[in-house]
């Protein structure tokens, strides 16, 4: 899944519909937002007035690390955006730390204004979005290192080595990083200290942060199903998996559904996916666990699940999983579905002629086993400098 930011979010989705951009339909990812953030330039010596000399050389600092990401973002070169903002979020926390220090607002040269386009937009790169306090900065700063995490875990699955031990544990840590840093900005970057004007960018929302910290978890749910299958782990198990898949995306779609009320001009491709994947994902466990229970001789569960199963398909096309799909994630798709169509027309032969099993009346459900339920705690670098104002 792409998103865009200086270098492209990808949010790597094994062994499931690979959803593809209409960019590049044969692309191993989401890709809904081909287009970079982008940022116009700012000065912090122009826009604060020093009131020493070190503190002058300290703000040219800030403003040559701040060039050096925007440059960095602009080649869509994740590891080098990533490099460059870590050298820039410890001088930029300085700045705003002594700005915070500050006996009342330091006075200003300049105009103190962000601008950044916005990477949720139905048209990204388009528009840019201003705002007038550092902390916007700081929201779209973190926003884009978390991108990049999602960018580089997504490289290391599509390595040589592809989806072995070594590259799948490294892009965990690096969605769980993500995740961490989503979580974070939602929490305690955001809200912003300042009004926010009609027309801004999702990246300011915190629901829009928390959506895709779930979204990052299911990568991570994904991998976990991934390896589960190639190591020949039990159906049952990867039933509860893919259970726990469904059920991020559907708070992913909570959080995406609650910005209709703040924001209309959201790109509709991330709620299809979550609309569509959270009933894809429940039909496949329902379809898996179905199989087990037939297998058991508990054949009129089986009927109950599979029936359920036949339910999810249809709703996930309803919800809008097909629209921006390629032609091998409308085939992954379709071959599932058959198949559930397939059992359900079997098991309710093979009940009705020989088994005669009572269907439960209730709604069958299935266990969920979620794994990065936690992502650890991500908190802003340490300042390195401090800046003295006049």
């Amino acid at each position: 899944l792409h998103l865009s930011s200086a270098a492209h979010v990808t949010f790597y989705l094994p062994d499931l519909p690979l959803f593809q951009c209409l960019v590049s339909p044969e692309s191993r990812h989401i890709s809904l937002f081909p287009l970079s953030f982008r940022t116009k330039p700012f000065v912090f010596e122009s826009v604060y007035t020093a009131g020493d000399e070190d503190s002058q050389q300290r703000l040219r600092e800030a403003s040559q690390l701040r060039e050096a990401v925007a440059a960095a973002t602009m080649q869509g070169d994740s590891a080098a955006a990533a490099a460059a903002i870590d050298l820039y979020l410890p001088v930029l926390h300085g700045v705003v730390s002594s700005v915070a220090a500050h006996d009342g607002l330091p006075s200003t040269g300049g105009r103190l204004v962000f601008a950044w386009t916005s990477g949720g937009d139905k048209e990204p790169g388009k528009q840019y979005y201003s705002l007038y306090t550092l902390g916007y900065e700081v929201c779209m700063i973190v926003s884009t290192r978390a991108y990049c995490e999602c960018n580089l875990a997504a490289q290391e699955l599509e390595s040589p080595s592809g989806m072995g031990d070594e590259p799948s544990k490294k892009a965990l840590a690096l969605l769980k990083s993500a995740a961490s840093m989503f979580a974070a900005i939602a929490s305690h970057v955001l809200p912003l200290n300042e009004s926010l004007p009609v027309q801004r960018s999702l990246e300011v929302l915190p629901l829009y942060h928390r959506s895709l910290e779930l979204l990052c978890r299911t990568s991570c749910q994904l991998l976990a199903i991934n390896q589960a299958v190639i190591r020949g782990m039990s159906v049952p198990l990867v039933a509860k998996l893919y259970s726990g898949a469904s059920q991020l995306c559907g708070l992913s779609l909570q959080h995406l559904s609650g910005l209709n009320s703040d924001w209309n001009d959201v790109d509709p491709s991330l709620r299809n996916f979550a609309s569509g994947a959270c009933h894809y994902f429940l039909g496949v466990a329902l379809q898996l666990q179905a199989k087990t229970e037939w297998e058991a001789g508990k054949h009129g569960e089986a009927v109950s699940q599979i029936r359920e199963s036949k339910h999810r398909f249809d709703k996930a096309y309803s919800g809008g999983i097909m629209h921006y799909a390629s032609k091998s994630l409308s085939e992954r798709v379709d071959s599932d579905r058959t198949q559930t169509v397939n059992l359900l027309a079997l098991y309710e032969k093979e009940n009705g002629m020989v088994y005669f099993a009572r269907i439960p009346a209730e709604d069958p459900s299935v266990e969920t086993k979620v794994v990065a339920a936690e992502t650890g705690h991500w908190s802003m670098p340490a300042p390195t400098i401090r800046v003295v104002f006049r």
